[in-house]
């Protein structure tokens, strides 16, 4: 009897240590600085859901008319153009037979008419256009015809006629028509899948692997603009690229200075270049409803050697603490709440572990209680970062506490002191420990 109570008295005593050791742990280290970074974070509830950025499910598509251009009623002269002229008796000097010629597209022009279709037969010689917007007849010589219309054309070549005593009044036949419009020749650099086919993979997937696809056309005049460089193209950028393009100005002049990502995402979407790189003009695809256009008309025309860029989309968040550390894609078209967050992160809705059962392998209970407690680090747009805590358990009945995560977040799920401390008492005192304690001599 007394070997028994000396027994109890020592199976106490380990007890009482194994206590004393756990409060000592308990109130120093890293569960110390857990308790300390949750008290200065800023509660979730407390943050208004419009202070970081737009809903990403609120996004408006853009008028995607305003990236093309209007066409005028009439063609005017330029330029690059080639024109068919025909003045009876004079250009050709031979009268027996009248010139036909056959009017074609841009060679490569994908869209109607298809792959440079002949449109329609038309009299006359081809007369390009020369850079001074002149042309050059015989017997008149050069002609201005820079921004004129074919009526107009004609006019002036018929009165330039009279003038030199070339034809006489009223037996003047003149005929001027375009042959080939002026094209404006792009470069669309594109870092989306130029794949058709659509692959399938796990949210937890990160692509690594990937290539970009680049094109130079040739768009004719009037539909030298970002919509029919997009159409010409591929089309809209898909998922795996951002919902923004940037037009790279030729005119700007060459820049021998690199530019960072941070750059190229602050210069301003009204049209103007930033201070080392001039000319480069972000035009965003999607924005929040009733927000004006942050670009004009001018900047969606493309002129010779413009290039268009589709940047790739690299959104991800970071998680850590009890979840699988790991870098995980965002959505680019839904938001993504802290709940929606950790079943990301962890392959389940239940959280880390809810996966399967290897907790309980080693035959104490794990966590019985379950973690409760997020900690998101957040980069504001001034460099500065914010912490802040969200409660698990009120963010399944308040939809305040669901915050919103945004690209480049560090989630960090955590236990709260109170399940830490359940968790590791019978982690401690569970199974085995109980029974080694009153068994041993």
């Amino acid at each position: 009897m007394t070997r028994s109570k000396e027994s109890i008295l020592k199976s106490v005593a380990q007890t009482a240590c194994g206590l004393l050791a756990l409060a000592a742990i308990g109130t120093t280290g890293c569960h110390q600085h857990l308790v300390s970074s949750a008290a200065h974070a800023v509660p979730a509830h407390r943050l208004d859901p419009e202070l970081f950025a737009c809903s990403r499910e609120a996004l408006g598509p853009l008028p995607y008319a305003t990236l093309g251009q209007p066409k005028p009623a009439a063609h005017r002269i330029a330029a690059g153009d080639t024109l068919s002229v025909y003045v009876f008796g004079v250009f050709p000097p031979n009268e027996d037979e009248t010139p036909v010629q056959q009017r074609t597209q841009a060679v490569n022009q994908r869209y109607y008419p298809p792959r440079g279709s002949v449109v329609a037969p038309t009299t006359g010689l081809p007369i390009q256009v020369d850079a001074d917007g002149s042309i050059t007849l015989p017997i008149i010589g050069r002609l201005d015809v820079n921004g004129l219309t074919m009526n107009e054309t004609i006019e002036r070549v018929t009165s330039r006629l009279l003038e030199e005593e070339v034809v006489q009044e009223g037996k003047e036949r003149v005929t001027v028509d375009l042959l080939i419009p002026r094209v404006k020749r792009v470069v669309v650099l594109r870092e989306d899948t130029p794949n058709t086919q659509v692959a399938l993979v796990s949210p937890q997937a990160v692509d690594e692997i990937h290539r970009g696809s680049g094109e130079v056309i040739d768009l004719p005049i009037y539909e030298n603009d970002v919509l029919h460089a997009l159409a010409s193209t591929g089309g809209l950028p898909g998922t795996d690229a951002a919902r923004e393009l940037y037009v790279i100005r030729a005119s700007a002049g060459l820049n021998n200075s690199f530019i960072s990502g941070g750059q190229l995402q602050s210069i301003v979407s009204g049209g103007e270049g930033g201070q080392c790189n001039a000319g480069v003009i972000r035009i965003p695809l999607a924005g929040c409803p009733c927000d004006n256009l942050p670009f004009t008309q001018e900047d969606v025309i493309l002129e010779e050697g413009d290039v268009v860029f589709i940047p790739r989309r690299n959104e991800y968040f970071i998680s850590g603490g009890l979840l699988p550390g790991g870098r995980v894609p965002l959505p680019r078209d839904q938001d993504v709440d802290v709940i929606e967050a950790i079943a990301l992160a962890s392959g389940s809705a239940g959280g880390p572990l809810g996966r399967d059962g290897s907790v309980l392998a080693t035959g104490t209970p794990g966590y019985l209680r379950e973690p409760s407690r997020v900690l998101i680090l957040r980069t504001l747009p001034d460099g500065r970062q914010m912490t802040i805590r969200c409660d698990l358990d009120r963010a399944m009945k308040d939809p305040k506490e669901r915050i919103r995560i945004l690209p480049d977040d560090v989630v960090m799920l955590q236990q709260k002191p109170g399940g830490a401390f359940f968790n590791g008492f019978l982690n401690y005192f569970s199974g085995d420990s109980i029974l080694v304690a009153f068994t041993r001599e």
